[in-house]
């Protein structure tokens, strides 16, 4: 009897496993890529009317400051040379 209650609940534990309901993270899973998206073009207006047209142009103040933004950004030599020090567990020593 016992055996059989313990079989019983197995089961049911394993169907209600199985069940199709979505957690929060699956129910809103993409909306974030999707947003990053819209939110990083430039004109949103040809995300949902996109054209086959080749680019021809670029706004120049747009692209002056993309320039600016790549310029400031780049490591300098100093800063990139500089050892790196891998630490596993407890080992002691300076490398």
């Amino acid at each position: 009897m016992y055996t059989r209650f313990i079989l019983a609940m197995a089961m049911l534990i394993g169907v209600a496993a199985c069940t199709n309901s979505k957690t929060a993270t699956e129910a809103d899973f993409g909306n974030s890529k999707a947003s990053l998206i819209k939110a990083q073009t430039a004109n949103p207006a040809v995300l949902s009317n996109p054209t086959s047209d080749p680019v021809t142009g670029v706004d120049p103040d747009y692209a002056g400051n993309v320039i600016e933004a790549m310029r400031e950004n780049v490591s300098k030599g100093e800063e990139v040379q500089q050892p790196i020090s891998i630490r596993v567990g407890g080992q002691q020593g300076s490398n």
